[in-house]
Order: structure tokens, then C-alpha cells, then sequence
């Protein structure tokens, strides 16, 4: 009875994490906006159910301490990155997928300092208060708006409600009802898990069809979008196109000096230059640091650096600005769109996410 339990929530977990993805419904590597990030967050948290049922797996089949606590710590992670996820929807300040996994390692660790009793305790404890903060986050607004966010909203609550009674029944008769037979056993338990599963996965999918897949304008998802199909566009009628790298060297003083919001407006400006001084380009901020330009073939590269050098310098004045920061340049040609992502990819590690259309 137990392995077909597990069997069942492990499972429902890989069918879950299959239908997120598939939702998704992108074959290029431009993934970004609402829908991409309602994947990620909802898949890391399949991901995390499916290592749960694993776990539990293990520890029946003599896993001993260490596949409890394995299962525990991504138990609640589970639960975590759905709740991190609303928040995320709803453009709301999160404690993030990095914060969720400390808080499972914190309780995987503890496991090993507790008897296995006291840590099904703290985990169920866990899961209340992700479940119960989740559910709150479904029901508000705009998520709450969305067609798939009520079920979403009771299956989180109820399953806070379940394990909420879990808790009251070790309060009433200690924690032995936690490992006999019963409507809180590990079996019963995995059960309500599995159709727990089941149901978040279908109210994802319902919000993932409400959710717009394309980055919005300005942000980093879109530009790269925008940069690839230009590449591609140019590739097909030539056979291969010119890529310009333009840099800001001094961009990390200047954020120092002033912003971070005053540097992303000297790139703009760096990349609206570039636009202008160079007619037919295609122009984008596809990373931190670095303005992308596709160029039509027919300038040598002299002639590029020196307009784009001028249109910058013109520009300054709009922004208030006294000095004329020096721009650097890199000349690529690329014959495949593979090789603009692996460009853009190369700058890209030092990126950092601002919201739901930027990774």
C-alpha cells in the first residue's frame, strides 16, 4: 500500500512537471514573460514533489535518516516555490527559489539533530505555513484575477487545513498516528499529496493560458527575441550577418557614481545612438553591460564606430550629462542564429533579474 502511495505522488509529479513545460509552448531559446517565469517557479516546485516521492521511496525501502531528510527538505520546497511563484505573478517582493531551498536545507540539517517524529513535525509544520501563505497569494490580485487561480487557491488551503490536522492529532495522541494506519498515515498522506499535485498542476496550466509569452518591451527577454529574429532574417536572404558589440567601459562607475537606473540609461542612450547612426540596424540590451547591434552589411567598421561615437556624444546633452563616456567595440559575423545566442550568452552571466520579463 505504502509504494503505491509514493508510487502515485512520483507520478503525479513527473506528469505535472511534463504538462508545465509543455504549456509552455516554445521551441526557440527565447523564453521569457509571465508564462516562462509561472513555468519556472511551478516547475522547480514539480521538480522538488518529484524528489520528495523519491525520497519517501528510499526511506521506505531502508533509506534510513538521510533519505527522510532529504524528503522533508524537498517537501517543503515544494510547497515554498508555488508560494514564491504568486508572489512573483503578482510583482511582489519574494524571498525567491534561493531563499526557499536555504529554508529546505535548513530543515534538512535539522533533521539529523531531531528524531524522525519531531522532524515530520517541523516539516508538516512547514508545509502549513507555505501552503497557507501560497493560497493567500493565489486569491490576491492580479493572479487572483486570472481563470485557474481559485483552484489553486483551495487546493492550497485545504492541503494547509490537512496537514493542519495532522498537527492536532500529535498534539491530542503524540505522534504515533503519524506512522499507523489512518487518515494521517505516510500512505493517506501521500494520497492527498498526489491529488494535491494533480490539481496545482491544472490551475497552472489554466493561468499559464491567460498568460502573456512574450517578453514585454524594454526588458532584457525581449530585446533578445527581437536581436534573433533580425539575425535570422538577414542569415536567410544573405547567408550570414553582422553582429556590433558597443560597450560603456566606465557603466560600473557610473551606476557607482550615481544609479543603477542612470547607467541603464546611458546603455539606452548608447543603443539608441547605434540606431540612429547606422541605418537598418536592429538594436537591443540583451545583458547588463553590452548594447547588441545586427548591421546590414555595406559600412567598414571605421565608419560605424565613428558615427555611433557621434550620435553618443549629441545625446549627452538630453541626459544632462557633462562628460561623453568612450564606447568600445567588437565586430563578429555569425552565419547561424546559435552563434548571436552564444555571444549574448557569453555576456550574460553577470546579469541580474529585475522582474517577471527580465531573467
Amino acid at each position: 500500500m505504502t509504494a503505491l502511495a509514493l508510487l502515485s505522488t512520483i507520478t503525479a509529479a513527473g506528469v505535472a512537471l511534463t504538462i508545465l513545460f509543455l504549456a509552455h509552448g516554445r521551441t526557440d531559446d527565447d523564453r521569457g514573460g509571465a508564462r516562462a517565469e509561472m513555468v519556472r517557479y511551478f516547475g522547480m516546485s514539480a521538480v522538488a514533489a518529484l524528489l520528495c516521492g523519491a525520497m519517501n521511496a528510499l526511506e521506505t525501502a531502508g533509506g534510513g535518516t538521510a533519505a527522510a531528510a532529504g524528503g522533508n527538505a524537498t517537501n517543503v520546497m515544494a510547497a515554498g516555490m508555488v508560494w514564491a511563484g504568486a508572489r512573483h505573478l503578482n510583482r511582489r517582493r519574494t524571498v525567491g527559489a534561493v531563499g526557499i531551498v536555504a529554508s529546505g536545507i535548513f530543515l534538512l540539517g535539522l533533521t539529523f539533530l531531531v528524531s524522525l517524529e519531531e522532524a515530520t513535525v517541523l516539516k508538516t509544520a512547514g508545509l502549513i505555513v507555505f501552503s497557507s501563505l501560497g493560497a493567500l497569494e493565489c486569491a490576491r490580485r492580479p493572479l487572483g484575477d486570472l481563470r485557474g487561480s481559485r483552484l489553486l487557491t483551495w487546493t492550497l488551503g485545504l492541503f494547509a487545513a490537512y496537514n493542519a490536522a495532522r498537527i492536532g492529532v500529535v498534539v491530542v495522541m503524540g505522534t504515533a498516528p503519524l506512522v499507523e494506519p489512518g487518515v494521517v498515515s505516510p500512505e493517506a498522506t501521500a494520497m492527498v499529496s498526489a491529488v494535491a499535485i494533480a490539481l496545482v498542476a491544472t490551475g497552472a496550466v489554466r493561468i499559464g493560458r491567460e498568460l502573456d509569452d512574450r517578453p514585454s518591451p524594454g526588458t532584457r527577454a525581449h530585446d533578445r527575441g527581437v536581436l534573433r529574429r533580425e539575425a535570422a532574417r538577414l542569415i536567410t536572404a544573405h547567408g550570414s550577418a553582422r553582429i556590433v558589440l558597443v560597450r560603456v567601459p566606465e557603466i560600473d562607475l557610473i551606476r557607482t557614481a550615481h544609479t543603477v537606473a542612470r547607467g541603464d540609461e546611458m546603455l539606452r542612450a548608447a543603443a539608441g545612438a547605434v540606431h540612429d547612426a547606422l541605418m537598418g540596424a536592429v538594436t537591443g540590451v540583451p545583458a547588463r553591460d553590452t548594447v547588441f547591434a545586427v548591421v546590414p552589411e555595406g559600412m567598414t567598421t571605421d565608419a560605424v564606430e565613428s558615427a555611433a561615437r557621434v550620435a553618443f556624444a549629441r545625446r549627452m546633452p538630453l541626459l544632462d550629462y557633462d562628460d561623453v563616456p568612450d564606447l568600445s567595440f567588437e565586430h563578429s559575423v555569425i552565419r547561424t542564429v546559435d552563434g548571436l545566442s552564444a555571444l549574448m550568452q557569453h555576456r550574460r552571466p553577470r546579469a541580474r533579474s529585475h522582474g517577471v520579463d527580465e531573467p
